[in-house]
């Protein structure tokens, strides 16, 4: 009997569905943009901060971390091709994907992948998120969970027309990144 209840709780809540995202034309389609902010990365053991410059133009992109008290610049330049790492030193390494590079030589987890979606208010668009939570108004995505993080957004700005995030904070089991968005500025001519 115990065990037809417990089937019966799994098929009942594996039948309830997820509320339907907002409608988010604006925020898909924008492709060309430029931010300000600051980036704190932070372990059970150690903590990262940085100023964050990233610029987007379709694929290709440019993300520049500028670390406090000269200790160095790590600007990214990439697009669903590659992505090259230069860093202070002249030292420039390239591989496939921006994720791994930087996991190998900064030695923190920044999922610049999904990122690119994450930071406009967005699912990533290669996999369904496993929940999310809508805000009151169910114009914004207040939370989300895929690929291992959890997205929490604490406040939108309005730019242009468009509601984007200005604050976030992703989390997975190993890392907590949170992100202050001082300055988006977007080209709304494709939009």
């Amino acid at each position: 009997m115990r065990r037809l209840l417990i089937l019966l709780l799994l098929l009942l809540f594996g039948c309830v569905q997820m509320p339907p995202m907002p409608p988010m034309p604006a925020k898909q389609q924008l492709d060309s943009w430029r931010l300000k902010g600051r980036i704190a990365i932070s372990t059970e053991n150690d903590s990262w901060t940085a100023k964050i410059f990233w610029q987007q133009q379709g694929a290709a992109y440019q993300l520049r971390l500028n670390t406090p008290l000269g200790q160095g610049v790590i600007l990214l330049e990439g697009d669903d091709k590659g992505v090259v790492m230069h860093q202070g030193d002249k030292k420039t390494i390239k591989a496939a994907n921006p994720d791994i590079l930087i996991a190998k030589v900064l030695k923190v987890e920044l999922p610049v992948t999904n990122l690119h979606a994450w930071i406009r208010g967005l699912p990533a668009p290669h996999s369904s998120p496993q929940w999310y939570t809508l805000d009151d108004a169910k114009r914004h995505v207040q939370s989300l969970r895929q690929d291992g993080w959890e997205i929490d957004y604490k406040e939108y700005i309005h730019v242009q027309g468009i509601d984007l995030p200005k604050k976030m904070l992703l989390e997975n089991n190993r890392f907590k990144v949170k992100i202050v968005i001082s300055q988006w500025e977007i080209d709304t001519a494709g939009i």
